[in-house]
């Protein structure tokens, strides 16, 4: 007891099981890793609507000389999407034989703000699309644009699960 009054489960587990405290503190940057995917994934996602609207607006011959270009887009911008939501998670499970330590999850979060950096390069890009379809600019140009920066994220997100899954520089803790 303490302080005159009976301790929680979660009271007695942080004073009683060594290093539960940090495990408690893991697990939330477990589900804190689940968020920051989903919502970077929402982002992505919501660029697929920019996509259909410019498609859209265009009419007769434009339409038809860059339909191929939306279409790869599109494509591109699911496969990235999925990429993102289910991509390696953060931190392994308690009783996994290789965890990920402290300092990795720290430089997995400095990762995750170049990620957050990229997408609001890639909706600049994707706005540059829409802008060109509605001002009669280069559309073909301005897919091109979008698809290589969507290609780099791509790029990118795979480094992050490289970074997560990398056991050779993780090796097992007791």
């Amino acid at each position: 007891m303490s302080e005159g009054r009976d301790l929680s489960f979660l009271e007695k587990a942080i004073r009683l099981i060594p290093g539960y405290k940090g495990y408690k503190g893991k697990e939330e940057r477990r589900d804190n890793d689940a968020l920051f995917r989903s919502m970077l994934a929402e982002r992505i996602e919501r660029l697929n609507g920019l996509v259909n609207n410019s498609l859209s607006g265009l009419k007769g011959p434009a339409a038809l000389k860059t339909a191929g270009g939306f279409d790869r887009l599109t494509k591109k911008l699911e496969k990235v999407a999925d990429k993102v939501r289910f991509a390696a998670r953060g931190y392994r499970g308690w009783f996994d034989m290789h965890k990920v330590r402290e300092e990795e999850l720290d430089k997995l979060y400095q990762f995750d703000v170049a990620l957050v950096e990229d997408v609001e390069k890639l909706e600049d890009d994707f706005a540059a699309v829409t802008d060109a379809v509605a001002g009669g600019g280069d559309v073909a140009a301005a897919l091109e644009t979008a698809i290589a920066s969507l290609d780099a994220f791509s790029t990118r997100m795979d480094g992050r699960s490289q970074l997560v899954v990398d056991l050779d520089n993780n090796t097992p803790t007791d």
